[in-house]
This record gives C-alpha cells, structure tokens and sequence, in this order.
C-alpha cells in the first residue's frame, strides 16, 4: 500500500521533529537585532542586518531604544522630575517610533528579497535593550562610531557592552563611508 504525499510529509516531519526533541536542537533561529539610532554607523548596520536577513531567510528586528534615565541622573537634586520631564520622555519615544519606523521602510525600499521586518521602540538603557531584545536571535548587529583614528581604536559605550554582555553572536560595523 502506498502513503499518500501528505502523510509522507508529515511523517518526515515528525521524525525530525522527534530528532529535534532527543538532541535539544530546536528549529533554527530566524530573527537578525538590529539596533538604530539615527546615526550613520547605525545606518550602516542596518543595511548589514538587512542582508544577513535575506541570507538567513530571518526576520529583522528593527530596535530602537530611548533612555531619559540619563537626562536626570545627579541633577534632579531631590527633586522629582517625572512630571517635568514628562514632555521630554515623550518627545524621545516618539523620536524613536519614527526612527523605526523610518528604518522600516528604508528596508522595504531595498533591492533583493524581501525582508520581514519588527519595530520595536523601548524605554531603557540602549545596550541592555538590545542584549534583552537580542535574547533568542540569531544575530544581533549594532554600528561603532567613530571620527579619525584615535576614535576609532574604541567601540561606543553601547557597543562595546553589547560585545561583553550579549549571549548571542554580535556584528558591530563601523561606518566606512568617509574611508
């Protein structure tokens, strides 16, 4: 008796799934962090992600992170400046929505094949955003900055905490477009 072509499918299927269960190894991961910030090294590890993302057949996710944290550290002076800041902190959330969404469609503009995109935008410290965000993916890629040669002997501050803290593979590129 022959098996239907279905039944075949899903018998491969189960057998692999089963040989997933008895060696811990799960589907492939398929989602590429990227995080933005506007600036042209940020510009240069979208494109970066974009392709490794068309490579891998992944997701990108697109991560754009806000911290008013640092505007007040030390100067509030016992002061509570929630209230005050209020108009600052929404200035900057919405600053990063349009950022995300700008790197979106700046992906959606691109040649090649399409790329299934995620924006997300938070409020936190930028480099713990992106090691949280870039938790399970396969990639996470951040941009260095950099301004002449001493600058560029040293990572920013974000990037160089993503490369010590991540627990996933990190790409940081530097922006190449003065060279």
């Amino acid at each position: 008796m022959t098996t239907p072509a279905h039944e075949q499918t899903s018998s491969t299927s189960t057998q692999l799934d089963a040989a997933a269960r008895r060696t811990g190894v799960a589907d492939e991961v398929r989602v590429v962090v990227v995080g933005v910030d506007g600036s042209a090294a940020s510009d240069q590890a979208l494109l970066f992600a974009v392709r490794e993302a068309q490579l891998r057949d992944a997701t990108l996710q697109i991560v754009a992170a806000y911290d008013y944290g640092a505007l007040t550290n030390g100067y509030a002076g016992g002061f509570d400046m929630g209230l005050a800041l209020a108009p600052v902190q929404e200035g900057l959330r919405a600053a990063a929505q349009a950022l995300a969404k700008a790197s979106a469609a700046t992906v959606a503009d691109l040649a090649g094949p399409p790329v299934r995109t995620q924006a997300v935008v938070q409020a936190g410290r930028p480099s713990q955003v992106l090691i949280d965000a870039a938790k399970d993916a396969a990639l996470l890629v951040v941009g260095a900055r950099g301004a002449g040669a001493f600058t560029r002997l040293m990572l920013g501050s974000t990037s160089a905490e993503v490369v010590h803290h991540a627990h996933v593979p990190v790409m940081v590129v530097p922006d190449h477009r003065d060279d």
